[in-house]
């Protein structure tokens, strides 16, 4: 067992908050390369058209039209987590898992929005098909 340190934190506690945001991050990943590949695709047909997922003021330091470069932005503070001192661990934390829920939040919504439109298409087309096979 570790021992705390100054503040009370101790390594291992330190290890198990990293452990759990990675897996976090782990399950954000597949959606931002997802989601990435959605926003070219609507790059090439001339839609989407924005500077930034993130707009100044937000807490990321990264600015894309992209998700990925956000999550490489958390991923590394997610490695600096670790050696940041016990002063700066808290304050730290909170920046971190603030991005982490922005970045959860915003795949979330652009995901739904995505499988609505899916959808939408979806049923247009078997409407059509009725349509058509009843004349």
């Amino acid at each position: 067992m570790s021992q705390p340190t100054e503040t009370g934190i101790s390594q291992s506690t330190r290890e198990a908050v990293v452990n759990k945001i990675t897996d976090s991050l782990k399950v954000l990943y597949p959606l931002a390369q997802s989601a990435d590949e959605q926003l070219e695709m609507l790059k090439k047909q001339n839609k989407g058209k924005f500077s930034a997922i993130f707009q100044k003021g937000s807490p990321f330091t990264a600015n894309s039209d992209r998700f990925l470069p956000y999550m490489v932005e958390t991923a590394n503070e997610l490695t600096e987590l670790l050696k940041v001192d016990d002063t700066a661990y808290v304050m730290s934390l909170k920046q971190l898992m603030h991005k982490v829920q922005l970045l959860h939040e915003v795949l979330t919504r652009f995901h739904a929005i995505k499988d609505e439109k899916s959808e939408q298409t979806e049923q247009k087309e078997q409407k059509e098909q009725k349509e058509q096979s009843v004349h």
